[in-house]
């Protein structure tokens, strides 16, 4: 009897080691960065920035911020390499859009990343398709808009 007493309690200790810890959890990792297009510029990195802010602002659209990384790094005595974003838009297309899908406040401004790594200025942005993954916001209502935004980068940086 003594026996199955211990093999009993050995079989419940070895159960309660081998169950997983509910109050902590293993981390499950998830990936932030959504799908991004990354274009060479055929100019050079405060050209193409230059090009980028004067093309948005000359098709009506307002320059929200710019983000100067590679200056904020050096503030704070870090060196990296060139880096912007822009982020733009104009209200009278990404409001209707708001209101529709209020969380797709998250994705709007528009934003485009600016860099320059081994000699070679890149311009990354998000396209349109993907910003409205999960939303309510359907193909067609940015195929004249935000969609038209990607091909406005593209023919300023060619």
């Amino acid at each position: 009897m003594k026996s199955i007493y211990v093999i009993v309690t050995t079989l419940l200790i070895s159960a309660c080691t081998a169950t997983p810890d509910i109050a902590n959890p293993a981390p499950t990792a998830i990936s932030a960065t959504p799908k991004t297009t990354h274009l060479v510029s055929n100019y050079d990195f405060t050209t193409t920035v230059n090009r980028l802010k004067s093309t948005i602002e000359s098709k009506g659209m307002t320059i929200f911020a710019t983000i100067d990384h590679t200056q904020a790094a050096k503030d704070h005595g870090l060196n990296m390499q060139p880096a912007t974003v822009l982020i733009f838009g104009n209200p009278k297309v990404g409001t209707p859009l708001m209101v529709k899908d209020p969380s797709f406040a998250l994705q709007l401004p528009l934003k485009v990343l600016i860099t320059q790594t081994n000699g070679q200025v890149q311009v990354i942005y998000t396209p349109a398709d993907t910003l409205i993954k999960g939303s309510q916001i359907t193909p067609t209502e940015v195929a004249t808009t935000l969609a038209n935004a990607e091909k406005l980068i593209q023919a300023t940086i060619k």
